[in-house]
Order: structure tokens, then C-alpha cells, then sequence
């Protein structure tokens, strides 16, 4: 059996990786920064996209100010 990497993150690892709060999160969400499916009520972040955006300056059209945990 092979092992597939996880490819989608959800509101409460944004949360998590980002120290904003729910609202903060899908307010991000649905700012058209990076990828983004719905299912069902479910907001779930292409994980790739994400990454891109929040270590890539020049593509945010938005002022988040970004706190990430585990990095100086």
C-alpha cells in the first residue's frame, strides 16, 4: 500500500499554522489568495497553494499580518 501525501489543509491546521482565529481564517479563505474547495460547508486550502502565498510577499493582495509558529 503506498502512502499519499496530504494535498488540502483544513480551517483548524490554518489556524494552527498561521495563530489566526476562525474568523480570520475563513475571511482568508475568501480572499482569493490561493486555492480554496468547498465541500459540503468544509473549507478545505490546497496545501501547496497556501505555502506559496504565505512565503511569497509579492502575491498577496491582502494586508494579513502573519505570525508563524515555529519560525523567527
Amino acid at each position: 500500500m503506498t502512502t499519499r501525501k496530504k494535498e488540502l489543509l483544513s480551517v483548524k491546521e490554518i489556524m494552527d499554522i498561521t495563530g489566526l482565529g476562525k474568523n480570520k481564517v475563513y475571511e482568508l479563505l475568501h480572499s482569493g489568495e490561493f486555492t480554496v474547495y468547498r465541500f459540503g460547508a468544509k473549507f478545505m486550502a490546497l496545501e501547496k497553494d497556501f505555502y506559496d502565498w504565505l512565503y511569497n510577499d509579492k502575491r498577496k493582495k491582502n494586508s494579513y499580518i502573519l505570525t508563524v509558529k515555529g519560525l523567527k
